[in-house]
């Protein structure tokens, strides 16, 4: 095994010809926060690592690999092109908001007369006009480097005249959330003829209203309760009361298990836009419909997807439903969410009520539905509920501004929660002085009514602070101290350290290690009885075959028969440059099977810390004799925490087998490595992994990939 030293250098030199491979270019002094110490530092950037990481995001891959929406806007542009010509006129497409040009391309091979192009990001447009060159169709399209509001039409302008077939794709999973609204206003007064075609002709956003507690543990704080189901630490009410975030939470529902939900209502129409020009389109309105009610429940949640037609006879449909409600779904296949068309870009929307409530089969209650240019938000009402107003829902205790939605389904983890409180409860010596590292978790002040003395909690956040502040005032804890920074006096008075090891700022895994950093800072301070929750740490890894998540990273090649490697060079170069190779995911909505034995990377003893760790090694795909070949396109790492001897994982909630669809913990995200090319392995290929740990300074490192043969 190499020493920290070796790894640390062999990292750097990954890094370097990582980024020497692609440019020669100065590099500049950039500041970033280091989630593990909280710190800010300097940082090593390429000098246009802005500019590159906006190149980055802008790569909607996994959209062009939706081989339904590509055929469907195929289909519709040459019904539509068909029909100009049909009616002895020319078919003069504008196109906005381009991106690689694949709907130029498709509107020139299906035989229209003038195409014009607008891509507002340059770089993209630049690159738009080099895919255009590689497919053979510079000559027929036009490519205006400007948003389509600054286009303007007539001699000398950027359009000899105006276009008669609109073909755009400016649509989020909130349908409006891009500034379709305006686009297409904007589009039919100034850009199109009165009797155009738009492609997409029109959309349909439906609504679900359902009662859902398992995302409803995203939304709102629960009492913190221990095995014996006492309640150890009551909400503040202003957090029950509070209305929350009326942002969308996108997700896939699709992934959600079936039995974790009920539906109160059917599908329900709220708002038709008529993209064509026909009607026009309210960029404000607020709509409320009367329904039946379908099932008695507590009515939480009100579930969001939309449908495009794509042509004017509403042949062609394009729809993000849903698999219970999807048109194209097998109801009788074991999983029909593997059935329906996949996409990130698209997904669905859950809003949260403002306030619960009971509804009985066969009522009647109306759903109000508002919309402003940019979101949507939804109200209930029956007899007895009325609304003065349907303004848009905002945060008033804080919790949905401080704490992101994973973080606050995390903190209503019960069987997690009850593990940690069982065995803080078992350390606690008479007159106990705590100390809690996390001030965006409960469980100091928990400490704190389960008999400690004195609970010291760590917290410099604001925000923090405040809601600490609310759960003290509400649990009437007059023995809880928030402090920001530690002295030596209270160091020694220390008895027990608590540390929930999932911090509001973390984002991957390791950078929860912010609990092992504050323990090896303060160690020396420490009295060496002192006890620990949580014991230890370790890192797992393993091969896997994601069903579709690789699709968000692998190249293009070609798309509906057009060269786009111009594309993929442009973006990977970018990515190099800005984008780390391991990203953070919550895997429980992206399905994978498990290819190749779990595998330890590192273990860290609470206890006893080193200043640094370093572990490498090279391991078999699965340690039996298999002649099996499979296909592996990415690699996942998590975090196992134990607590009182047992463990808790932040990744699979059972042990994977081989073979097998893994089952995802979903209250906390995994560390996601996708490999640009799938590769079809057999037991007799290997990986292996570097990880280097510095707690001195909060620096983690890791590198994942296939073994050399030679390995």
């Amino acid at each position: 095994m190499r020493t920290f030293n070796q790894i640390i250098r062999s990292s750097l030199v990954h890094k370097r010809l990582k980024s020497t491979a692609v440019t020669s270019k100065m590099h500049v002094f950039t500041q970033k926060r280091n989630p593990i110490t909280g710190s800010t530092e300097w940082d090593v950037q390429h000098e246009d690592y802005d500019y590159h990481q906006e190149i980055a995001r802008s790569a909607f891959a996994d959209m062009l690999h939706d081989t339904e929406r590509n055929k469907k806007y195929q289909r519709a542009l040459q019904l539509a092109i068909e029909k100009m010509h049909d009616a002895g006129k020319k078919a003069n497409v504008l196109d906005i908001g381009t991106g690689t040009g694949l709907l130029s391309i498709m509107a020139a091979r299906c035989g229209a007369d003038t195409i014009t192009a607008c891509e507002a990001f340059k770089p993209m447009a630049e690159c738009c006009l080099k895919i255009l060159k590689m497919n053979g169709v510079a000559d027929k399209i036009t490519v205006i480097p400007k948003r389509s509001t600054d286009l303007t039409v007539g001699e000398g302008g950027d359009m000899n005249e105006k276009a008669n077939i609109l073909v755009t794709e400016v649509f989020d999973t909130e349908l409006i959330g891009e500034g379709a609204l305006s686009t297409f206003y904007h589009a039919h007064q100034y850009l199109l003829e009165e009797d155009c075609i738009v492609v997409p002709d029109s959309a349909v956003i439906y609504a679900q209203v359902v009662e859902c507690p398992t995302l409803q543990k995203w939304n709102k704080l629960n009492d913190l309760a221990d095995e014996d189901l006492e309640v150890i630490l009551r909400t503040p009410q202003k957090i029950k009361d509070c209305a929350g975030s009326a942002a969308v939470h996108d997700l896939q529902l699709s992934q959600l298990p079936r039995i974790a939900f009920k539906e109160l209502s059917d599908q329900i129409p709220v708002f038709y836009y008529d993209w064509s020009g026909r009607s026009p389109v309210d960029r404000r309105r607020t709509v409320k419909q009367q329904f039946t009610v379908s099932n008695t429940g507590r009515a939480q949640i009100v579930f969001m997807w939309w449908e495009l037609n794509m042509d004017m006879e509403g042949k062609i449909c394009l729809s993000c439903a849903p698999w219970w409600t999807h048109p194209d779904a097998d109801l009788s296949s074991d999983r029909p969410q593997d059935k329906i068309p996949w996409r990130d870009h698209w997904m669905q929307g859950v809003y949260y009520l403002p306030q619960e409530m009971t509804v009985q089969k066969d009522s009647e209650v109306s759903l109000v539905s508002c919309q402003d240019e940019y979101s949507l938000w939804f109200y209930l009402e029956d007899e007895k509920t009325k609304y003065r107003h349907y303004s848009r829902p905002i945060c008033e205790c804080g919790v949905h501004m401080a704490i992101s939605r994973t973080h606050v389904s995390y903190l209503n983890d019960g069987k997690r929660s009850k593990r940690f409180l069982a065995q803080i409860k078992e350390d606690l010596v008479k007159d106990a002085t705590v100390l809690d590292f996390n001030g965006s978790s409960f469980l100091g002040m928990a400490a704190a009514k389960m008999g400690a003395k004195t609970v010291y909690i760590l917290e410099n956040m604001k925000l923090n602070i405040n809601i600490l502040n609310d759960y003290i005032k509400e649990n009437a804890l007059e023995n809880v101290i928030v402090l920001s920074e530690l002295t030596d006096e209270v160091l020694e008075k220390v008895t027990n350290v608590v540390c929930d090891p999932n911090f509001s700022s973390a984002i991957l895994p390791w950078e929860n290690l912010k609990v092992a950093y504050l323990l090896h800072k303060y160690k020396s301070k420490l009295k060496d009885s002192v006890t620990i929750v949580p014991e230890s740490c370790e890192f797992w890894a393993m091969p896997v075959e994601f069903k579709d998540l690789h699709k968000i990273r692998i190249p293009l090649g070609t798309c509906e028969g057009i060269d786009m490697t111009m594309f993929d060079s442009l973006v990977e170069s970018s990515r190099l440059i800005s984008d780390a190779e391991i990203e953070a995911q919550p895997l429980w909505e992206y399905p994978c099977k498990c290819r190749g034995e779990p595998r330890k990377l590192v273990e860290l003893q609470m206890k006893d810390l080193k200043v640094t760790y370093a572990s490498d090694g090279v391991h078999p795909i699965v340690d039996s004799e298999s002649q099996a070949s499979n296909p592996v396109n990415g690699f996942v790492i998590w975090a196992v925490w134990m607590v009182g001897g047992k463990s808790i994982s932040a990744g699979p909630v059972e042990w994977p087998n081989v073979g097998e669809r893994v089952s995802w913990d979903m209250h906390t995200r995994q560390a996601v490595k996708i490999l640009k090319k799938t590769k079809i392995v057999s037991n007799s290929d290997k990986w292996n992994y570097q990880v280097a740990c510095d707690l001195e300074n909060g620096h983690f490192s890791l590198n994942i990939d296939w073994a050399s043969e030679e390995s």
